[in-house]
Order: structure tokens, then C-alpha cells, then sequence
């Protein structure tokens, strides 16, 4: 399981990142996460962290009619959060390079 500490730190841009590559409601979102190994995330948890982003001016949400059931709220990137979501790649990978260091150097 991942420690929510660590998961506080990515999970923002994590989110951008799905955002970016498929505009997405909540629910939607939520499932997309626990397909890929971020098993404990509910929509309690990250739903506040869609109002998050939208005040941050780094989404945008807009309801749009669903072919089954109630309208829902798709949710779609910004110019800012795409330029945050690069900055966020580069310190990921600058991250995860200096992690990997000291891992790989404890080894030997």
C-alpha cells in the first residue's frame, strides 16, 4: 500500500496527467486510479482535490449530459495546469533519479 505521505506529494499531478489524456468525471477518475494500483482512493478523497485544481486554475469543470443516468461533470486541463503538469514531470524524474541513487548505491 502506498504511504499517503508520499501520495500526498504526486497525486495532484497524477490526476493532471489523466485529466490531460482523457477528460473525465469524478467517478470516472476514481476507477481510472484503481486500475492502476492506487487502490485506497475514494471519491471523498478526491473530489477535494478536483476543487483543488480548480482553484488553482489548473482544471476546468463542466456538466455535460450522460447518455445513462444524471448530467455529470467533466472535468478538462488548462493551459496553467498543463504548465504545471510539465513542471511536475521534471521533478518527478529529477526525484525519482535521486531515490534510485541512493537505493542503488546502498547495494553495492
Amino acid at each position: 500500500m502506498i504511504d499517503s505521505q508520499m501520495l500526498k506529494g504526486v497525486i495532484e499531478g497524477v490526476i493532471l496527467h489523466i485529466i490531460k489524456n482523457n477528460q473525465t468525471y469524478g467517478y470516472e477518475l476514481v476507477e481510472e486510479l484503481k486500475r492502476n494500483g492506487f487502490y485506497t482512493m475514494t471519491e471523498g478523497t478526491v473530489y477535494p482535490i478536483l476543487k483543488r485544481l480548480n482553484q488553482k486554475g489548473f482544471i476546468l469543470g463542466a456538466y455535460k449530459k450522460s447518455e445513462i443516468g444524471p448530467r455529470r461533470k467533466y472535468y478538462y486541463i488548462t493551459h496553467a495546469g498543463k504548465v504545471y503538469l510539465s513542471s511536475f514531470y521534471k521533478s518527478y524524474e529529477e526525484l525519482t533519479v535521486c531515490v534510485n541513487n541512493v537505493i542503488d548505491g546502498n547495494k553495492k
